[in-house]
Protein backbone atom coordinates (compact mmCIF):
# COMPACT_ATOMS: atom_id res chain seq x y z
CA UNK A 1 0.00 0.00 0.00
CA UNK A 2 1.07 3.59 -0.47
CA UNK A 3 2.32 5.75 2.41
CA UNK A 4 -0.91 7.76 2.64
CA UNK A 5 -3.01 4.61 3.08
CA UNK A 6 -0.58 3.18 5.64
CA UNK A 7 -0.66 6.47 7.53
CA UNK A 8 -4.48 6.47 7.65
CA UNK A 9 -4.49 2.83 8.74
CA UNK A 10 -2.21 3.67 11.68
CA UNK A 11 -4.31 6.69 12.63
CA UNK A 12 -7.55 4.71 12.68
CA UNK A 13 -5.89 1.93 14.67
CA UNK A 14 -4.60 4.35 17.32
CA UNK A 15 -7.93 6.15 17.41
CA UNK A 16 -9.67 2.86 18.18
CA UNK A 17 -7.11 1.79 20.79
CA UNK A 18 -7.64 5.04 22.70
CA UNK A 19 -11.38 4.43 22.99
CA UNK A 20 -12.58 3.36 26.50
CA UNK A 21 -14.38 0.26 25.17
CA UNK A 22 -11.17 -1.05 23.60
CA UNK A 23 -9.08 0.02 26.61
CA UNK A 24 -11.23 -2.26 28.78
CA UNK A 25 -10.59 -5.25 26.49
CA UNK A 26 -6.88 -6.15 26.16
CA UNK A 27 -7.66 -9.17 23.96
CA UNK A 28 -9.50 -7.02 21.42
CA UNK A 29 -6.63 -4.49 21.41
CA UNK A 30 -4.13 -7.29 20.80
CA UNK A 31 -6.22 -8.75 17.96
CA UNK A 32 -6.68 -5.33 16.33
CA UNK A 33 -2.94 -4.58 16.50
CA UNK A 34 -2.10 -7.98 15.03
CA UNK A 35 -4.48 -7.56 12.07
CA UNK A 36 -3.24 -4.04 11.32
CA UNK A 37 0.43 -5.08 11.55
CA UNK A 38 -0.19 -7.96 9.17
CA UNK A 39 -1.92 -5.59 6.73
CA UNK A 40 1.00 -3.14 6.93
CA UNK A 41 3.45 -5.95 6.14
CA UNK A 42 1.99 -6.23 2.65
CA UNK A 43 1.73 -10.03 2.83
CA UNK A 44 -1.00 -11.24 0.47
CA UNK A 45 -1.31 -14.73 2.00
CA UNK A 46 -4.69 -14.92 3.81
CA UNK A 47 -4.52 -15.45 7.54
CA UNK A 48 -5.93 -18.68 8.95
CA UNK A 49 -7.81 -19.29 12.18
CA UNK A 50 -4.88 -21.23 13.63
CA UNK A 51 -2.56 -18.24 13.18
CA UNK A 52 -5.13 -15.91 14.75
CA UNK A 53 -5.57 -18.27 17.70
CA UNK A 54 -1.89 -18.83 18.43
CA UNK A 55 -0.22 -15.56 17.37
CA UNK A 56 -2.93 -13.01 18.11
CA UNK A 57 -4.97 -14.60 20.90
CA UNK A 58 -2.29 -16.48 22.84
CA UNK A 59 -3.53 -20.04 22.34
CA UNK A 60 -1.08 -22.96 22.51
CA UNK A 61 0.49 -24.64 19.47
CA UNK A 62 -1.85 -27.65 19.85
CA UNK A 63 -4.94 -25.49 19.28
CA UNK A 64 -7.51 -27.44 17.21
CA UNK A 65 -9.46 -25.36 14.70
CA UNK A 66 -11.77 -28.28 13.96
CA UNK A 67 -13.30 -28.39 17.44
CA UNK A 68 -12.83 -24.86 18.73
CA UNK A 69 -14.44 -21.81 17.11
CA UNK A 70 -12.74 -19.35 19.45
CA UNK A 71 -11.02 -17.27 16.68
CA UNK A 72 -14.30 -16.86 14.78
CA UNK A 73 -16.12 -15.85 17.97
CA UNK A 74 -13.47 -13.22 18.73
CA UNK A 75 -13.55 -11.86 15.18
CA UNK A 76 -17.32 -11.46 15.52
CA UNK A 77 -16.81 -9.62 18.78
CA UNK A 78 -14.24 -7.29 17.17
CA UNK A 79 -16.61 -6.63 14.26
CA UNK A 80 -19.34 -5.52 16.69
CA UNK A 81 -16.92 -3.24 18.56
CA UNK A 82 -15.77 -1.63 15.31
CA UNK A 83 -19.35 -1.03 14.16
CA UNK A 84 -20.34 0.44 17.52
CA UNK A 85 -17.30 2.73 17.59
CA UNK A 86 -17.91 4.25 14.17
CA UNK A 87 -21.62 4.66 14.87
CA UNK A 88 -20.68 6.66 17.96
CA UNK A 89 -17.65 8.54 16.64
CA UNK A 90 -18.17 8.75 12.88
CA UNK A 91 -15.27 9.83 10.68
CA UNK A 92 -14.39 10.01 7.01
CA UNK A 93 -12.76 6.55 6.99
CA UNK A 94 -13.13 3.42 9.07
CA UNK A 95 -11.62 0.01 9.70
CA UNK A 96 -13.77 -3.02 8.92
CA UNK A 97 -13.34 -6.79 8.85
CA UNK A 98 -13.62 -8.48 5.49
CA UNK A 99 -16.48 -10.96 5.24
CA UNK A 100 -15.42 -14.59 5.74
CA UNK A 101 -11.75 -13.59 6.06
CA UNK A 102 -9.35 -12.73 8.86
CA UNK A 103 -8.45 -9.40 7.30
CA UNK A 104 -8.71 -5.78 8.38
CA UNK A 105 -9.60 -3.28 5.64
CA UNK A 106 -9.60 0.51 5.44
CA UNK A 107 -12.61 1.94 3.63
CA UNK A 108 -14.73 5.11 3.44
CA UNK A 109 -17.21 5.41 6.28
CA UNK A 110 -20.39 5.41 4.22
CA UNK A 111 -22.80 4.69 7.08
CA UNK A 112 -25.62 7.21 6.68
CA UNK A 113 -26.35 9.30 9.75
CA UNK A 114 -29.82 9.00 11.21
CA UNK A 115 -31.99 12.01 10.62
CA UNK A 116 -34.12 13.73 13.22
CA UNK A 117 -33.58 13.34 16.95
CA UNK A 118 -31.36 10.27 16.65
CA UNK A 119 -33.92 8.05 18.36
CA UNK A 120 -36.29 6.87 15.67
CA UNK A 121 -34.67 6.64 12.26
CA UNK A 122 -35.16 4.81 9.03
CA UNK A 123 -33.44 1.48 8.52
CA UNK A 124 -33.34 -1.08 5.78
CA UNK A 125 -36.30 -3.43 5.39
CA UNK A 126 -36.29 -6.35 7.79
CA UNK A 127 -35.40 -9.62 6.10
CA UNK A 128 -35.90 -13.06 7.59
CA UNK A 129 -32.90 -14.27 5.62
CA UNK A 130 -30.50 -11.79 7.23
CA UNK A 131 -28.07 -13.95 9.17
CA UNK A 132 -25.08 -12.96 11.31
CA UNK A 133 -21.77 -13.16 9.45
CA UNK A 134 -19.74 -16.27 10.14
CA UNK A 135 -16.30 -17.54 9.29
CA UNK A 136 -16.03 -20.84 7.38
CA UNK A 137 -14.40 -23.85 9.00
CA UNK A 138 -10.87 -24.59 7.84
CA UNK A 139 -8.60 -27.64 7.64
CA UNK A 140 -6.29 -28.09 10.63
CA UNK A 141 -3.13 -26.13 9.71
CA UNK A 142 -1.04 -27.11 12.75
CA UNK A 143 2.69 -27.42 11.93
CA UNK A 144 4.34 -30.83 12.17
CA UNK A 145 6.37 -31.73 15.27
CA UNK A 146 9.71 -30.00 15.37
CA UNK A 147 8.77 -27.21 12.98
CA UNK A 148 8.97 -23.59 14.15
CA UNK A 149 5.83 -22.14 15.71
CA UNK A 150 3.53 -20.65 13.11
CA UNK A 151 3.99 -17.19 14.62
CA UNK A 152 7.41 -16.91 12.94
CA UNK A 153 6.01 -16.06 9.52
CA UNK A 154 7.77 -14.51 6.58
CA UNK A 155 5.38 -11.57 6.69
CA UNK A 156 7.27 -10.17 9.68
CA UNK A 157 10.15 -9.33 7.39
CA UNK A 158 7.91 -6.85 5.65
CA UNK A 159 6.65 -5.37 8.89
CA UNK A 160 9.61 -2.95 9.21
CA UNK A 161 8.25 -0.71 6.46
CA UNK A 162 4.85 -0.51 8.11
CA UNK A 163 6.35 0.23 11.52
CA UNK A 164 8.43 3.00 10.00
CA UNK A 165 5.33 4.67 8.60
CA UNK A 166 3.61 4.38 11.97
CA UNK A 167 6.58 5.98 13.75
CA UNK A 168 6.29 8.96 11.43
CA UNK A 169 2.80 9.64 12.72
CA UNK A 170 3.44 8.82 16.38
CA UNK A 171 3.34 12.48 17.40
CA UNK A 172 0.02 12.94 15.59
CA UNK A 173 -1.42 9.85 17.26
CA UNK A 174 -0.35 11.00 20.74
CA UNK A 175 -1.88 14.41 20.19
CA UNK A 176 -5.03 12.78 18.88
CA UNK A 177 -5.25 10.57 21.94
CA UNK A 178 -5.61 13.54 24.27
CA UNK A 179 -8.20 15.11 22.00
CA UNK A 180 -10.25 11.93 21.97
CA UNK A 181 -9.78 11.46 25.73
CA UNK A 182 -11.45 14.83 26.24
CA UNK A 183 -14.33 13.64 24.07
CA UNK A 184 -14.70 10.40 26.05
CA UNK A 185 -17.64 8.38 24.74
CA UNK A 186 -20.74 8.79 26.82
CA UNK A 187 -21.47 5.06 26.93
CA UNK A 188 -23.66 2.91 29.16
CA UNK A 189 -21.55 1.65 32.07
CA UNK A 190 -22.32 -2.07 31.98
CA UNK A 191 -20.76 -4.33 34.65
CA UNK A 192 -17.27 -5.52 33.61
CA UNK A 193 -16.54 -9.20 34.25
CA UNK A 194 -13.16 -10.97 34.02
CA UNK A 195 -12.89 -14.72 33.50
CA UNK A 196 -10.02 -16.19 35.56
CA UNK A 197 -8.81 -19.60 34.33
CA UNK A 198 -6.18 -21.82 36.02
CA UNK A 199 -2.55 -21.33 35.04
CA UNK A 200 -1.76 -22.93 31.68
CA UNK A 201 1.35 -24.60 33.12
CA UNK A 202 -0.69 -27.33 34.75
CA UNK A 203 -1.25 -30.94 33.69
CA UNK A 204 -2.04 -31.31 29.98
CA UNK A 205 -5.48 -32.85 30.50
CA UNK A 206 -6.65 -30.16 32.93
CA UNK A 207 -5.17 -27.44 30.71
CA UNK A 208 -7.22 -28.66 27.75
CA UNK A 209 -10.33 -28.97 29.92
CA UNK A 210 -9.73 -25.47 31.27
CA UNK A 211 -9.54 -24.11 27.72
CA UNK A 212 -12.73 -25.94 26.70
CA UNK A 213 -14.66 -24.73 29.74
CA UNK A 214 -13.28 -21.22 29.34
CA UNK A 215 -14.36 -21.03 25.70
CA UNK A 216 -17.84 -22.28 26.62
CA UNK A 217 -18.17 -19.67 29.37
CA UNK A 218 -16.95 -16.84 27.14
CA UNK A 219 -19.37 -17.71 24.35
CA UNK A 220 -22.28 -18.09 26.75
CA UNK A 221 -21.65 -14.96 28.79
CA UNK A 222 -20.99 -12.87 25.69
CA UNK A 223 -24.51 -13.66 24.48
CA UNK A 224 -26.01 -11.44 27.19
CA UNK A 225 -25.98 -7.75 26.34
CA UNK A 226 -26.22 -6.55 29.94
CA UNK A 227 -22.58 -7.30 30.89
CA UNK A 228 -19.14 -6.84 29.33
CA UNK A 229 -16.77 -9.83 29.37
CA UNK A 230 -12.98 -10.02 29.41
CA UNK A 231 -12.29 -13.39 27.89
CA UNK A 232 -8.89 -13.78 29.61
CA UNK A 233 -7.29 -12.51 32.79
CA UNK A 234 -4.92 -9.62 32.18
CA UNK A 235 -2.79 -7.12 34.04
CA UNK A 236 -5.40 -4.45 33.36
CA UNK A 237 -8.03 -5.68 35.80
CA UNK A 238 -8.33 -2.37 37.60
CA UNK A 239 -11.92 -1.20 37.47
CA UNK A 240 -13.27 -4.74 36.98
CA UNK A 241 -16.61 -5.16 38.74
CA UNK A 242 -16.71 -8.95 38.99
CA UNK A 243 -14.51 -11.99 38.44
CA UNK A 244 -15.64 -15.49 37.47
CA UNK A 245 -12.96 -17.90 38.69
CA UNK A 246 -12.55 -21.52 37.62
CA UNK A 247 -10.76 -23.91 40.03
CA UNK A 248 -9.98 -27.61 39.75
CA UNK A 249 -10.90 -29.38 43.00
CA UNK A 250 -9.19 -32.65 41.99
CA UNK A 251 -5.86 -33.17 40.26
CA UNK A 252 -7.46 -35.33 37.57
CA UNK A 253 -9.95 -32.58 36.75
CA UNK A 254 -13.03 -34.66 37.65
CA UNK A 255 -14.51 -31.85 39.75
CA UNK A 256 -14.41 -28.08 39.25
CA UNK A 257 -15.70 -25.05 41.10
CA UNK A 258 -16.96 -21.81 39.62
CA UNK A 259 -16.95 -18.72 41.82
CA UNK A 260 -18.29 -15.21 41.32
CA UNK A 261 -16.16 -12.68 43.19
CA UNK A 262 -16.67 -9.00 43.85
CA UNK A 263 -14.01 -7.23 41.77
CA UNK A 264 -13.20 -4.75 44.54
CA UNK A 265 -13.45 -6.65 47.81
CA UNK A 266 -12.87 -10.20 46.56
CA UNK A 267 -15.99 -11.34 48.43
CA UNK A 268 -17.44 -14.64 47.18
CA UNK A 269 -20.93 -13.83 45.87
CA UNK A 270 -21.76 -17.27 44.44
CA UNK A 271 -20.13 -20.66 43.90
CA UNK A 272 -21.02 -23.94 42.24
CA UNK A 273 -19.30 -27.34 42.09
CA UNK A 274 -19.61 -29.33 38.85
CA UNK A 275 -18.57 -32.87 37.92
CA UNK A 276 -16.77 -33.14 34.58
CA UNK A 277 -16.79 -36.88 33.71
CA UNK A 278 -20.02 -36.74 31.66
CA UNK A 279 -19.56 -34.33 28.75
CA UNK A 280 -23.28 -33.73 28.16
CA UNK A 281 -24.00 -33.20 31.84
CA UNK A 282 -21.01 -30.85 32.09
CA UNK A 283 -22.36 -28.74 29.22
CA UNK A 284 -25.81 -28.57 30.82
CA UNK A 285 -24.38 -27.55 34.21
CA UNK A 286 -22.17 -24.90 32.59
CA UNK A 287 -25.22 -23.53 30.76
CA UNK A 288 -27.12 -23.32 34.03
CA UNK A 289 -24.15 -21.59 35.64
CA UNK A 290 -24.05 -19.02 32.82
CA UNK A 291 -27.77 -18.35 33.28
CA UNK A 292 -27.34 -18.12 37.06
CA UNK A 293 -24.64 -15.50 36.55
CA UNK A 294 -25.81 -13.39 33.61
CA UNK A 295 -29.60 -13.62 33.24
CA UNK A 296 -31.91 -10.68 33.92
CA UNK A 297 -32.25 -11.80 37.55
CA UNK A 298 -28.92 -13.63 37.87
CA UNK A 299 -26.27 -13.16 40.53
CA UNK A 300 -24.59 -10.22 38.79
CA UNK A 301 -27.92 -8.47 38.24
CA UNK A 302 -28.91 -9.14 41.87
CA UNK A 303 -25.67 -7.58 43.10
CA UNK A 304 -26.27 -4.55 40.88
CA UNK A 305 -29.89 -4.28 42.03
CA UNK A 306 -28.74 -4.02 45.64
CA UNK A 307 -26.56 -1.04 44.65
CA UNK A 308 -29.20 0.70 42.52
CA UNK A 309 -32.07 0.92 45.00
CA UNK A 310 -34.11 3.99 44.09
CA UNK A 311 -31.64 4.97 41.32
CA UNK A 312 -33.53 5.86 38.13
CA UNK A 313 -30.55 7.44 36.39
CA UNK A 314 -30.29 7.13 32.62
CA UNK A 315 -28.32 4.11 31.42
CA UNK A 316 -27.58 0.90 33.30
CA UNK A 317 -29.40 1.85 36.56
CA UNK A 318 -32.56 2.34 34.52
CA UNK A 319 -32.19 -1.09 32.91
CA UNK A 320 -31.96 -2.58 36.40
CA UNK A 321 -35.10 -0.70 37.48
CA UNK A 322 -36.97 -1.94 34.40
CA UNK A 323 -36.16 -5.58 35.25
CA UNK A 324 -37.24 -4.96 38.86
CA UNK A 325 -40.54 -3.55 37.66
CA UNK A 326 -41.16 -6.53 35.34
CA UNK A 327 -40.55 -8.88 38.27
CA UNK A 328 -42.47 -7.08 41.04
CA UNK A 329 -44.94 -4.89 39.08
CA UNK A 330 -44.92 -2.15 41.71
CA UNK A 331 -47.26 0.40 40.14
CA UNK A 332 -45.64 3.39 41.84
CA UNK A 333 -42.41 2.64 39.95
CA UNK A 334 -43.99 2.41 36.50
CA UNK A 335 -43.84 6.13 35.69
CA UNK A 336 -40.24 6.64 36.96
CA UNK A 337 -39.17 3.63 34.88
CA UNK A 338 -40.81 5.02 31.75
CA UNK A 339 -39.18 8.40 32.24
CA UNK A 340 -35.71 6.99 32.83
CA UNK A 341 -36.00 4.70 29.80
CA UNK A 342 -36.91 7.68 27.64
CA UNK A 343 -33.99 9.68 29.07
CA UNK A 344 -31.70 6.71 28.51
CA UNK A 345 -32.44 6.29 24.80
CA UNK A 346 -32.10 10.04 24.31
CA UNK A 347 -28.72 10.08 26.06
CA UNK A 348 -27.41 6.82 24.54
CA UNK A 349 -29.08 6.68 21.10
CA UNK A 350 -26.47 4.26 19.71
CA UNK A 351 -26.61 1.58 22.41
CA UNK A 352 -28.36 -1.31 20.66
CA UNK A 353 -29.05 -3.34 23.83
CA UNK A 354 -30.63 -0.36 25.57
CA UNK A 355 -32.80 0.34 22.53
CA UNK A 356 -33.94 -3.30 22.40
CA UNK A 357 -35.02 -3.14 26.06
CA UNK A 358 -36.92 0.08 25.36
CA UNK A 359 -38.60 -1.61 22.38
CA UNK A 360 -39.60 -4.52 24.64
CA UNK A 361 -41.08 -2.11 27.19
CA UNK A 362 -43.18 -0.46 24.48
CA UNK A 363 -44.32 -3.75 22.96
CA UNK A 364 -45.72 -5.08 26.24
CA UNK A 365 -47.51 -1.93 27.39
CA UNK A 366 -51.03 -2.81 28.45
CA UNK A 367 -52.88 0.54 28.40
CA UNK A 368 -55.70 0.23 25.89
CA UNK A 369 -55.54 3.84 24.70
CA UNK A 370 -51.83 3.87 23.86
CA UNK A 371 -51.32 0.23 22.92
CA UNK A 372 -51.15 0.59 19.13
CA UNK A 373 -49.03 3.75 19.33
CA UNK A 374 -46.62 2.03 21.75
CA UNK A 375 -46.27 -1.00 19.49
CA UNK A 376 -45.53 1.20 16.49
CA UNK A 377 -42.84 2.94 18.53
CA UNK A 378 -41.51 -0.43 19.69
CA UNK A 379 -41.25 -1.63 16.08
CA UNK A 380 -39.36 1.49 14.99
CA UNK A 381 -36.97 1.31 17.94
CA UNK A 382 -36.34 -2.40 17.30
CA UNK A 383 -35.38 -1.65 13.69
CA UNK A 384 -33.17 1.18 14.85
CA UNK A 385 -31.40 -1.20 17.24
CA UNK A 386 -31.04 -3.82 14.52
CA UNK A 387 -29.29 -1.29 12.29
CA UNK A 388 -26.77 -0.74 15.10
CA UNK A 389 -26.04 -4.36 16.02
CA UNK A 390 -27.30 -7.31 14.01
CA UNK A 391 -25.42 -9.80 16.19
CA UNK A 392 -27.24 -9.03 19.44
CA UNK A 393 -29.74 -11.64 20.64
CA UNK A 394 -31.94 -9.09 22.45
CA UNK A 395 -31.99 -6.85 19.38
CA UNK A 396 -33.06 -9.68 17.08
CA UNK A 397 -35.76 -10.71 19.53
CA UNK A 398 -37.08 -7.15 19.71
CA UNK A 399 -37.60 -7.30 15.93
CA UNK A 400 -39.22 -10.74 16.27
CA UNK A 401 -41.57 -9.55 19.00
CA UNK A 402 -42.70 -6.59 16.91
CA UNK A 403 -43.47 -8.92 14.01
CA UNK A 404 -45.44 -11.34 16.20
CA UNK A 405 -47.51 -8.53 17.72
CA UNK A 406 -48.27 -7.28 14.20
CA UNK A 407 -49.65 -10.72 13.34
CA UNK A 408 -46.72 -11.70 11.10
CA UNK A 409 -45.87 -15.14 12.47
CA UNK A 410 -43.36 -16.27 9.77
CA UNK A 411 -41.22 -13.12 10.14
CA UNK A 412 -41.43 -13.27 13.91
CA UNK A 413 -40.35 -16.91 13.92
CA UNK A 414 -37.40 -16.24 11.58
CA UNK A 415 -36.04 -13.40 13.72
CA UNK A 416 -36.80 -15.29 16.94
CA UNK A 417 -34.77 -18.30 15.81
CA UNK A 418 -31.93 -15.99 14.85
CA UNK A 419 -32.03 -14.51 18.36
CA UNK A 420 -31.83 -18.02 19.86
CA UNK A 421 -28.86 -18.91 17.66
CA UNK A 422 -27.06 -15.90 19.11
CA UNK A 423 -28.04 -16.71 22.69
CA UNK A 424 -29.85 -20.00 23.39
CA UNK A 425 -29.59 -19.40 27.16
CA UNK A 426 -31.68 -16.22 27.52
CA UNK A 427 -34.81 -17.40 29.33
CA UNK A 428 -36.76 -14.26 28.47
CA UNK A 429 -36.13 -14.80 24.76
CA UNK A 430 -36.79 -18.55 24.99
CA UNK A 431 -39.96 -18.17 27.04
CA UNK A 432 -41.59 -15.29 25.20
CA UNK A 433 -40.71 -16.77 21.82
CA UNK A 434 -42.45 -19.94 22.98
CA UNK A 435 -45.46 -17.91 24.08
CA UNK A 436 -45.74 -16.15 20.71
CA UNK A 437 -45.26 -19.42 18.81
CA UNK A 438 -48.11 -20.98 20.78
CA UNK A 439 -50.24 -18.00 19.78
CA UNK A 440 -49.29 -18.76 16.16
CA UNK A 441 -50.45 -22.39 16.60
CA UNK A 442 -46.88 -23.67 16.52
CA UNK A 443 -46.67 -26.59 18.94
CA UNK A 444 -42.88 -26.31 19.28
CA UNK A 445 -43.47 -23.15 21.30
CA UNK A 446 -44.33 -25.09 24.45
CA UNK A 447 -40.96 -26.85 24.30
CA UNK A 448 -39.20 -23.48 24.14
CA UNK A 449 -41.15 -22.15 27.12
CA UNK A 450 -40.50 -25.32 29.14
CA UNK A 451 -36.79 -25.07 28.31
CA UNK A 452 -36.76 -21.52 29.71
CA UNK A 453 -38.16 -22.80 33.02
CA UNK A 454 -35.65 -25.66 33.06
CA UNK A 455 -32.67 -23.34 32.57
CA UNK A 456 -33.73 -20.43 34.77
CA UNK A 457 -35.62 -20.75 38.06
CA UNK A 458 -36.06 -16.96 37.94
CA UNK A 459 -37.75 -16.97 34.53
CA UNK A 460 -40.63 -14.51 34.09
CA UNK A 461 -43.81 -15.82 35.74
CA UNK A 462 -45.87 -15.39 32.56
CA UNK A 463 -43.78 -18.15 30.98
CA UNK A 464 -44.67 -20.59 33.79
CA UNK A 465 -48.35 -19.69 33.40
CA UNK A 466 -48.41 -20.38 29.66
CA UNK A 467 -46.77 -23.80 30.17
CA UNK A 468 -49.35 -24.65 32.85
CA UNK A 469 -52.19 -23.57 30.55
CA UNK A 470 -50.92 -25.82 27.75
CA UNK A 471 -50.99 -28.70 30.25
CA UNK A 472 -54.59 -27.85 31.09
CA UNK A 473 -55.60 -27.90 27.43
CA UNK A 474 -54.29 -31.48 27.25
CA UNK A 475 -56.19 -32.41 30.43
CA UNK A 476 -53.06 -32.65 32.62
CA UNK A 477 -54.69 -30.85 35.53
CA UNK A 478 -52.53 -32.36 38.28
CA UNK A 479 -49.27 -31.34 36.59
CA UNK A 480 -50.65 -27.87 35.84
CA UNK A 481 -51.70 -27.38 39.46
CA UNK A 482 -48.28 -28.47 40.77
CA UNK A 483 -46.47 -26.11 38.39
CA UNK A 484 -48.77 -23.21 39.31
CA UNK A 485 -48.33 -23.84 43.03
CA UNK A 486 -44.54 -24.11 42.68
CA UNK A 487 -44.22 -20.70 41.04
CA UNK A 488 -46.91 -19.05 43.18
CA UNK A 489 -45.03 -20.17 46.31
CA UNK A 490 -41.74 -18.65 45.13
CA UNK A 491 -43.30 -15.64 43.39
CA UNK A 492 -42.31 -12.18 44.60
CA UNK A 493 -45.80 -10.91 43.69
CA UNK A 494 -49.31 -12.04 42.77
CA UNK A 495 -49.27 -13.11 39.13
CA UNK A 496 -52.83 -13.17 37.69
CA UNK A 497 -51.93 -15.71 34.99
CA UNK A 498 -50.63 -18.19 37.58
CA UNK A 499 -53.64 -17.59 39.81
CA UNK A 500 -55.86 -18.36 36.83
CA UNK A 501 -54.13 -21.65 35.98
CA UNK A 502 -54.40 -22.61 39.65
CA UNK A 503 -58.16 -21.84 39.57
CA UNK A 504 -58.67 -23.87 36.39
CA UNK A 505 -56.60 -26.86 37.51
CA UNK A 506 -58.34 -26.95 40.94
CA UNK A 507 -61.75 -26.89 39.25
CA UNK A 508 -60.77 -29.64 36.80
CA UNK A 509 -59.65 -31.76 39.78
CA UNK A 510 -63.12 -31.27 41.32
CA UNK A 511 -61.81 -29.05 44.12
CA UNK A 512 -64.52 -26.47 43.34
CA UNK A 513 -64.48 -24.79 46.76
CA UNK A 514 -60.74 -24.03 46.50
CA UNK A 515 -61.18 -22.95 42.88
CA UNK A 516 -63.89 -20.43 43.81
CA UNK A 517 -61.81 -19.10 46.71
CA UNK A 518 -58.85 -18.55 44.38
CA UNK A 519 -61.15 -16.94 41.78
CA UNK A 520 -62.48 -14.45 44.34
CA UNK A 521 -58.89 -13.57 45.22
CA UNK A 522 -58.14 -13.01 41.53
CA UNK A 523 -61.18 -10.74 41.10
CA UNK A 524 -60.18 -8.74 44.18
CA UNK A 525 -56.70 -8.33 42.71
CA UNK A 526 -58.25 -6.09 40.05
CA UNK A 527 -60.63 -4.35 42.49
CA UNK A 528 -63.72 -5.71 40.70
CA UNK A 529 -67.05 -6.88 42.16
CA UNK A 530 -67.11 -10.55 43.17
CA UNK A 531 -69.86 -11.40 40.67
CA UNK A 532 -68.05 -9.85 37.68
CA UNK A 533 -68.31 -11.75 34.41
CA UNK A 534 -65.25 -13.97 33.84
CA UNK A 535 -64.61 -12.48 30.40
CA UNK A 536 -64.48 -8.99 31.93
CA UNK A 537 -61.98 -10.14 34.54
CA UNK A 538 -59.77 -11.86 31.97
CA UNK A 539 -59.72 -8.78 29.73
CA UNK A 540 -58.05 -6.82 32.55
CA UNK A 541 -54.66 -8.28 31.62
CA UNK A 542 -55.11 -10.52 28.55
CA UNK A 543 -54.98 -8.70 25.22
CA UNK A 544 -55.73 -11.53 22.78
CA UNK A 545 -59.47 -12.25 22.25
CA UNK A 546 -58.50 -15.73 20.96
CA UNK A 547 -56.68 -16.56 24.19
CA UNK A 548 -59.63 -15.30 26.26
CA UNK A 549 -61.87 -17.57 24.16
CA UNK A 550 -59.66 -20.60 24.84
CA UNK A 551 -59.69 -19.87 28.58
CA UNK A 552 -63.47 -19.49 28.56
CA UNK A 553 -63.74 -22.90 26.89
CA UNK A 554 -61.76 -24.48 29.72
CA UNK A 555 -63.82 -22.56 32.30
CA UNK A 556 -67.06 -23.84 30.76
CA UNK A 557 -65.81 -27.43 31.06
CA UNK A 558 -65.20 -26.96 34.79
CA UNK A 559 -68.83 -25.99 35.48
CA UNK A 560 -67.79 -23.10 37.73
CA UNK A 561 -69.80 -20.49 35.82
CA UNK A 562 -73.18 -20.33 34.17
CA UNK A 563 -73.74 -19.69 30.48
CA UNK A 564 -74.33 -16.03 31.17
CA UNK A 565 -70.74 -15.74 32.30
CA UNK A 566 -71.54 -14.88 35.91
CA UNK A 567 -69.93 -16.53 38.93
CA UNK A 568 -71.78 -19.68 39.93
CA UNK A 569 -72.26 -19.46 43.68
CA UNK A 570 -74.26 -22.67 44.01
Amino acid sequence: MDDATALQLCLERDRLLSDPDFARSPSMCKLLRFLVDYKLSGNSVPLKSYTIATDALGRDADFDTQTDSYPRVQMGRLRRMLDNFYLRKGGENRLSLARNKYEIILEPNTKAEVEGDGLIGQSSDVSADDQPPSMPAEPDPRPPSGSPKSGQHRWRNGLIAGVGVCLLVLAIAIGGYFLWAEEKADAVDYPRVVLDLPNKEGVGQTTQLSETIGNHLVRGLNGFGNIRIFDTISDQTEGTDYMVRLRFLEAAGDRIELRLLDGTSGEILWSKEIRTEDEELLKLELDRAIVALASNYGKIAQAEMSKAEGDFSAGYPCLIQFDLYVRYRETEKLEPVRKCLQKSVERFPNDAHLLSVFAFSQNVRQEQGSREESRALGRDIARRAEALDRNSATVNFAVAQSAFLAGDCPTGLAWGKKALELNPLNSRILGYLGLYMIGCKNTVGERYAARALELDPNADLTIAAIVAFQMLKRGEAEAARELSLEYMASSPRDEPALQLTYVLSSAMLNDKEEARRAWRSLVQHFGMPENSAPRDVLSQWIISPNLIGEIMTVLDRTGMFGRAGQANNS
